[in-house]
């Protein structure tokens, strides 16, 4: 195994307090988590100048049973295969459950294409 010293597990993992914006999903079912996703996403596609953003999601409890953090997960790594995210990481968990991500402008998402 490779020696990973904290600057190399920094990269991994973002701090919230570096986001534009905050999509709070806690308390929400799957459904309503997803389409909530969906229209951030949307919206953001409208919109000129790139935007960080902070998801937050109920953490795992020993009683908690299945969480949104894999639903959630692979929806926005759908997304991000679209090109409407650009970067997409967990937060530490020190932060709580949840990803940040980099969604490109409408400027920057042209370009890409």
């Amino acid at each position: 195994m490779s020696d990973l010293d904290e600057r190399h597990l920094r990269r991994l993992f973002a701090r919230s307090g570096d986001a534009d914006y905050e999509l709070d999903l806690t308390g929400l079912d799957q459904a309503h988590a997803l389409a909530s996703i969906e229209r951030m996403v949307e919206r953001q596609r409208f919109r000129d100048e790139p935007r960080e953003v902070v998801i937050r999601l109920d953490p795992a409890t020993a009683t908690s049973g299945e969480t949104l953090f894999q639903p959630v997960g692979r929806a926005l790594l759908a997304i991000m295969k679209q090109g409407h995210i650009s970067t997409c990481r967990p937060l530490p968990v020190t932060e709580g459950a949840g990803f940040y991500i980099e969604m490109p402008g409408k400027g920057e998402a042209e370009e890409d294409a």
